[in-house]
């Protein structure tokens, strides 16, 4: 019984200590994610703003599983495997939307 305890102890503060980094990190799905929906708002923001991110929360419950898959797999991999060795975080490239209207600052004045 005190081995049980013992093992069970020890796997638990080892899987205290990988999920621990879980919060930091390059966090791939969740942005890769938002960049798709940030596109897809781009063209279309009745469809993919409203439609599918406000009165059918498809978008919010998808981008929630990306944030789990991060935390458990993703952030994980890139801390443990990348940054621990050069001590530098991994970053993350966004991509513009191709869409031709933007609106720049706080005040909303498209270009």
């Amino acid at each position: 019984m005190k081995i049980n305890r013992t093992l069970c102890t020890g796997l638990t503060l080892a899987a205290l200590l990988t999920f621990s980094s879980c919060v930091s990190g390059p966090k791939r799905l969740s942005r890769n994610w938002d960049e798709h929906v940030n596109q897809k708002y781009s063209e279309d923001s009745w469809i993919h703003g409203a439609l599918l991110q406000d009165i059918i929360p498809v978008y919010p419950l998808i981008g929630f599983a990306m944030a789990i898959g991060d935390f458990v797999a993703v952030n994980p991999y890139y801390f443990w495997t990348k940054d621990v060795k050069d001590r530098k975080g991994t970053s993350y490239t966004y991509e513009q939307p191709t869409n031709d209207k933007t609106v720049s600052g706080w005040g909303g004045e498209e270009k």
